[in-house]
């Protein structure tokens, strides 16, 4: 599977500190350092597979967990000065409700904006990535690494991933550049990312 950006990773290393709170860099390396582990599981064997399995499922739901609490809801409420505001004072923003991508009806959306649909529908199509990546995730985390019937299933969820990443990267990460304070936003998820760690430390 050919690597997004594994040019640009190397070129980016040596301004890593300067990025370290931009947010959407900081989901590209959360996706980079997905990609590895799957690579590095696939070509690993015997006990090591088991526990690189656990570093991308433990990854992968501490990066989800940043997305749902923090970037998704920040995209969904860049219109609005009140909930960015309570995004700079450390507060959750409110999430708003979200439907499955399938029920997805653009007579909902104010003045039938084109470009807020189609976001919108990125938001509610990544929610639902997320809840198929954790089904994935509960169905493999305790049977055996060495199994061919796991290491099918990891290829699985490689491809469900990249695909999530694709669609993040090319069309939501576009958008999200140019709407909010990713900076700001970048402060947050590090803090929460801290705290996440922290209690499973």
């Amino acid at each position: 599977m050919p690597k997004r950006d594994s040019g640009k990773t190397q070129a980016t290393s040596s301004s890593k500190k300067t990025r370290s709170t931009d947010a959407i860099q900081m989901l590209k390396d959360d996706h980079r350092k997905v990609e590895a582990l799957f690579d590095q599981f696939l070509e690993e064997e015997g006990g090591k597979k088991q526990q690189t399995a656990q570093q991308i499922f433990h990854e992968l739901e501490v990066h989800s967990t940043l997305e749902e609490e923090l970037f998704y809801p920040a995209f969904q409420n860049r219109g609005n000065p009140a909930a960015l505001a309570s995004l700079e004072q450390g507060e959750e923003p409110e999430r708003e409700e979200t439907m499955d991508a399938t029920e997805f009806d653009e007579d909902e959306h104010i003045d039938g904006d084109t470009t807020e649909e189609d976001a919108e529908e990125m938001i509610a199509g990544s929610y639902d990535d997320h809840r198929v990546v954790r089904d994935m995730i509960a169905e493999l985390r305790n049977n055996d690494a060495s199994s061919l019937e796991f290491r099918q299933s990891m290829i699985q969820l490689q491809q469900t991933v990249m695909d999530h990443v694709s669609q993040e990267e090319d069309e939501l990460f576009p958008q999200a550049q140019l709407s909010i304070d990713i900076k700001t936003l970048g402060m947050h998820m590090q803090q929460r990312r801290h705290e996440i760690l922290s209690a499973v430390a």
